[in-house]
């Protein structure tokens, strides 16, 4: 009887310890789980900025002035070269038309120079030379003497000169004479002074005719001669190489002249610089203005850019040409594409928070943009099509051991070791360890009644 109610005992005490155990293993409970699918995976990063025009200026005259036209207004879309505002700048163009004027002269010339001369201007030379060679052969008729005429002259010069010698000195002779009480009343006397007087008019003779041989009229008819001989040769010579040198030196002169000139007239002018869209006016008719005056702001809205900054832990990972997806608070419900075009290769640092700015070109930027828009940016890293993926949700890091997903296997839970490849921002990449199909638990909260003699946990099922 003792031994039947231990029996008894026995089997009640191992009913309570299994019913015990029943109790107190891990109940599941709320379980979410997914379906390892096949899918496209795109890895991003994300960034802010502010929406900025490539080509952005605002406009000033180049000079100071009174603002006669303004010939745009705001909104109105201009091509580069356009003229939108003028000064008034009547003195600048009679400057330009003058340098004009000048410079068409100077080319004539230059023309005219390389052209030489006419016919009729050498034939005028030449009957200009003959009628001097004949005015001066009529000068030299009538006041030059022969080689002969002159000889004669000369010849009487001489023996009234030796007469006046010997007259001198039969004069001294009896000068010495102490005999002779006045030589000075003297024949010999008398005759000296008559050899004199011959001599002198002799001398005269040959002077009055040796003169007129140097005689201004003959002298001016020789200059005549050799002027109309100069202007003939060089009428022959040109035009010279000097000659052409010099008349082109005047032309470039003249043209630099009216660069200038025109130069100081387009300074009255803003001219736009590119295509682009006038987004503001600030000067006004009639408004003295100055080399610092802005008087219109130009935007090129077709071209926008996205400054955006990267923190140092991504900067690594984006490159120029990466793709850009482009969202706006601004514009609602639809998404901008865009290339990374720059990234600086110096960062800012703030309260030791080191940033980087880059630029990003937006694709085909729409009317709604305007710069100075706040947007976000998803940077597209790597894109991956056909891949298993698995929720980042279900991934689990265990110790050393990597990565980890529980798995539902015919009713059982188990932790199943995997490879993980590309991430994203809601799935991952599942390089080995899952098939397409498998059952992952995402949601592993448990519900536990403990008892006296509790053991619990999942039994883990090998696959």
């Amino acid at each position: 009887m003792i031994r039947r109610k231990y029996f008894l005992l026995t089997i009640l005490v191992t009913l309570a310890l299994v019913g015990c155990q029943a109790q107190t293993q891990a109940k599941p409970t709320a379980q979410q789980t997914a379906t390892i699918k096949r899918g496209n995976l795109t890895a991003t990063i994300s960034a802010a900025g502010t929406v900025t025009a490539r080509s952005q200026v605002a406009l000033t005259f180049q000079t100071s002035g009174q603002v006669k036209e303004i010939l745009a207004k705001v909104g109105d879309k201009v091509k580069a070269g356009q003229v939108l505002a003028r000064l008034d700048s009547t003195d600048l163009a009679v400057a330009v038309t003058k340098s004009q004027l000048t410079l068409d002269t100077s080319k004539i010339k230059l023309a005219q120079t390389k052209e030489g001369p006419k016919p009729a201007n050498i034939e005028s030379a030449k009957a200009s030379l003959a009628s001097a060679q004949a005015a001066y052969q009529a000068t030299l008729n009538k006041y030059s003497l022969s080689d002969a005429q002159l000889a004669v002259a000369r010849t009487q010069v001489d023996k009234a000169a030796a007469t006046l010698q010997r007259a001198q000195l039969a004069y001294n002779w009896e000068s010495n004479n102490w005999l002779n009480a006045d030589p000075t009343q003297s024949s010999q006397k008398t005759a000296l002074d008559d050899a004199q007087t011959a001599r002198n008019l002799a001398q005269a003779a040959f002077n009055q005719q040796s003169a007129g041989i140097n005689d201004s009229s003959l002298q001016s008819a020789a200059s005549q001669v050799a002027q109309a001989q100069s202007a003939l040769d060089k009428l022959l010579n040109t035009p010279t190489p000097e000659n052409v040198a010099l008349a082109e030196a005047q032309v470039r002169q003249d043209e630099a002249s009216l660069k200038q000139a025109q130069a100081q007239l387009a300074k009255a002018s803003i001219i736009a610089p590119f295509d682009g869209t006038v987004a503001d006016i600030y000067a006004q008719v009639g408004q003295q203005v100055g080399t610092n005056t802005q008087a219109l702001a130009l935007v090129d809205f077709s071209k926008l850019d996205l400054a955006i900054t990267l923190v140092e832990v991504d900067v690594t990972k984006i490159k120029e040409g990466d793709q850009v997806q482009i969202a706006l608070d601004a514009v609602q419900g639809t998404v901008f594409t865009g290339t990374v075009t720059g990234i600086d290769l110096v960062g800012t640092t703030t309260q030791g928070v080191v940033n980087y700015a880059a630029t990003v070109s937006i694709d085909h930027p729409a009317d709604t943009l305007r710069p100075g828009m706040n947007a976000s940016a998803n940077i597209i890293l790597e894109h991956r099509e056909g891949v298993l993926l698995v929720p980042n949700r279900a991934v689990r890091s265990v110790g050393t051991r990597g990565k980890t997903v529980t798995v539902l296997y015919e009713g059982q839970l188990m932790d199943v070791p995997v490879t993980l490849g590309l991430s994203g921002d809601s799935q991952t990449e599942v390089v080995s360890g899952l098939q397409e199909g498998d059952a992952v638990l995402i949601n592993q909260t448990t519900t536990t009644t403990r008892g006296v003699m509790g053991v619990g946990g999942p039994m883990m099922i090998g696959r």
